[in-house]
């Protein structure tokens, strides 16, 4: 195979009609390739579906569903990219103005995030790409094609929503560091407050039970992030998407509180996320395995497009800041190299 945050509007119109379409994916910790050929469709939502692959981006304004069928993809038609990297003055510039919001107590948090293009080497190969990644065992790793629509290559540590007959589960997942680095009380503070806007979440549901919270700490590459397993027994049955719609998107992703996180983000990001940081994952007999699209490449006709972010707090470095988001990026740029 040679191969938008959607917080600014995406100027590449999207098509309503079906188009071939190729998943690619594993699931942590598993052995098993999974493949989806057949065809995509935009949707506006989730309502009806049961069996596919979903794919929504950021502010989820762009929703795929990817069904099997019988189609033929062109694996070489790719879509042209017009972004171009984040500079290290605006990035350093970005984190000062949200820490400068912080001091105003505007909000406690919010999740700056960056992009770096690099042109396509002639030798590259998603699928190879692909390949490199299934090397992250604790990663959900998937690779999604559309015709002409878009290619994304994704290794994240995290699971926004996993629903089965009795229970939900989700992660609470921030504050990384470099493995054989100490976690300092900036990621503790991070993390709690993605794990505590989680809790009221899922405690104002109807449908689930007090949720139980277990904590530990996972790698992914060099990196090492503080993780909190969320899970909530169902009083009664509950659709998947309406859990999705209340967990997305997370402190993790977004900033807290959520709504005046997005807010900033849309006003001074100037990253179009797009698919980033957004979720993506399996629908199966109408239970769902969906997973934050982090340590991620946007991959276009001539150019891959590396995404990181990271969470500002009042503690932040943003030095320190700029180095981890690049540490993130190297999960998947330093498999080309």
């Amino acid at each position: 195979m040679s191969t938008n945050m959607g917080n600014k509007k995406d100027k590449r119109t999207i098509t309503t009609k079906k188009r071939n379409a190729l998943v690619l994916f594993r699931f942590p910790n598993k052995s098993k390739i999974n493949m989806i050929q057949g065809f995509a469709e935009a949707k506006p939502n989730f309502n009806k579906v049961q069996n596919a692959f979903v794919l929504r981006s950021f502010d989820s304004n762009k929703s795929y569903v990817i069904t099997q069928a019988n189609s033929n993809p062109d694996l070489t038609q790719l879509p042209k990219n017009k972004k171009t990297s984040t500079s290290k003055s605006s990035f350093l510039k970005y984190v000062n103005a949200i820490k400068a919001a912080i001091k105003k107590s505007e909000f406690e948090k919010v999740v700056a995030a960056k992009g770096v293009c690099i042109s396509k080497p002639l030798y590259y190969d998603a699928l190879s790409h692909f390949q490199q990644a299934l090397k992250y065992k604790e990663a959900f790793v998937c690779l999604v094609f559309i015709e002409n629509e878009l290619c994304w290559l994704c290794a994240t540590p995290e699971l926004l929503l996993k629903t089965t007959a009795n229970y939900i589960e989700t992660f609470s997942l921030a504050g990384t560091v470099k493995e054989k680095t100490n976690f300092t009380n900036k990621e503790i503070i991070e993390q709690s407050i993605v794990t505590k806007d989680i809790l009221e979440k899922l405690e104002k549901s109807s449908e689930l039970k007090k949720p139980t919270v277990s904590s530990k700490i996972i790698t992914n590459g060099n990196l090492k992030h503080l993780l909190a397993e969320i899970k909530a027994k169902k009083k009664r049955k509950v659709k998947w998407q309406k859990i999705a719609d209340i967990l997305h998107p997370t402190p993790a992703t977004a900033g807290y509180p959520v709504d005046k996180a997005l807010s900033f983000i849309a006003e001074k990001e100037k990253l179009e996320r797009d698919f980033y940081s957004g979720y993506v994952g399996e629908v199966k007999n109408n239970n769902a395995k969906l997973f934050v699209n982090l340590r991620c490449v946007e991959i276009t006709s001539k150019n891959l497009f590396f995404y990181g972010g990271c969470g500002i707090t009042a503690g932040s470095d943003p030095e320190k800041e700029w180095l981890e988001t690049e540490h993130k990026i190297d999960i998947l740029r330093e498999l080309i190299s």
